[in-house]
């Protein structure tokens, strides 16, 4: 296999393992570092939750970059905004809106109320909750892609820095962002660095398998790291989350020539459907677990709960994709064939998200 085909299988394979370990990040309840207790399914579900899949998203974000900045679309501002228009900003305001509407009909409606800023207080929560102006929108996953287009914003200048003066432009991008000198701009301090790093590596044409061959060391290093977040309690997980990323990568390749491997890459096309609508269907399982939770002890449905939402909605996809592919395809921003069938299935090699 070439490098090239490398390098694009792991790209596939990490997207469906990093939003599978996004839905497990969000399977309710949060437990913070003040409720931990010393109990062993307490402690494997901080590990998880508080510490490895808090990474999920900065690589998402470098594979973004890189993929963004390998393609040179950069240049063309106009073309940028076209094609992240279509693919980052409608979904966004599709899955968004859609679920702030069945709020507000369940809470006017039912009584039933989703969220505690139902009906917000002020203009601004109501910007918040529906397009994420300073806030997380009510479809709080969504804050990812709400703070990638800010990015495509700003990768025009992001690109001039990285072809002319790469290293001045991390420097400013480092001390502007990780310093919060941008306010609100973007949600998640962590993003424009790692983003950036993703466009040097595809403009500086780095070797991406260069490390495999520590790729065993990478894996410790990056969990040990997570035991030493949790055994700490460390809050402030931003330097593991600008780290984990080139533990991450490297570590992958124990994983690409596998079976388990192939298959998670050809359910990368499933991705990103499952990850703009995978928190509506998460509450739905929590609701339906509720009245169940005297006889059916938590941590089986934390377990089974990631593996019912994800199974719930590639099956949605395929259906949709079958029977409606036209209004899949818009709502998702890009075009969507009915599945194959099985001898004819590939790998997948679709970018991630919002790229």
């Amino acid at each position: 296999m070439s490098v090239e085909d490398q390098v694009r299988q792991r790209i596939a394979m990490l997207r469906f393992l990093m939003i599978f370990g996004v839905v497990l990040l969000h399977v309710p309840p949060f437990v913070p570092f003040a409720e931990l207790t010393n109990e062993p399914f307490s402690l494997i579900k901080a590990y998880l939750q508080l510490a490895v899949f808090r990474c999920t998203v900065p690589v998402l974000t470098l594979i973004s970059g890189y993929l963004l900045f390998r393609s040179a679309i950069d240049q063309d501002p106009l073309r940028l905004a076209r094609k992240k228009g279509k693919t980052i900003l409608v979904p966004f305001l599709f899955f968004n809106l859609s679920l702030l509407g069945v709020a507000l009909l369940l809470h006017h409606g039912l009584g039933i109320s989703l969220s505690n800023n139902i009906p917000p207080a002020n203009p601004s929560g109501w910007l918040d909750l529906a397009f994420g102006y300073r806030g997380s929108p009510i479809n709080y996953p969504l804050n990812f892609l709400r703070d990638l287009l800010v990015l495509m914003l700003l990768a025009p200048v992001f690109g001039w820095c990285l072809r002319r003066a790469p290293w001045v432009g991390l420097v400013l991008v480092f001390g502007i962002f990780m310093n919060n000198l941008d306010r609100a701009l973007l949600l998640r301090d962590v993003m424009a660095p790692v983003f950036y790093l993703g466009g040097l590596a595809a403009v500086r044409r780095w070797n991406l398998v260069a490390f495999d061959r520590f790729a065993w060391p990478a894996l410790g290093a990056f969990l040990l790291a997570c035991a030493w977040i949790v055994a700490m309690q460390v809050a402030n997980t931003n330097y593991l989350r600008l780290v984990a990323p080139f533990l991450i990568w490297p570590a992958a390749a124990l994983l690409v020539p596998t079976a388990f491997g192939r298959w998670m890459a050809r359910m990368s096309k499933y991705s990103f459907f499952v990850f703009v609508a995978h928190a509506p269907v998460l509450l739905a399982t929590w609701i339906v677990f509720k009245p169940f939770s005297p006889w059916v002890p938590y941590p089986v449905y934390w377990v089974l709960a990631p593996f019912v939402v994800v199974g719930l909605l590639v099956v949605t996809y395929r259906v949709l994709a079958r029977y409606l592919p036209g209004l899949l395809g818009t709502v998702l921003g890009t075009p969507v064939n009915a599945p194959p069938k099985p001898s004819a299935a590939r790998v997948a090699t679709a970018a991630p998200v919002g790229s």
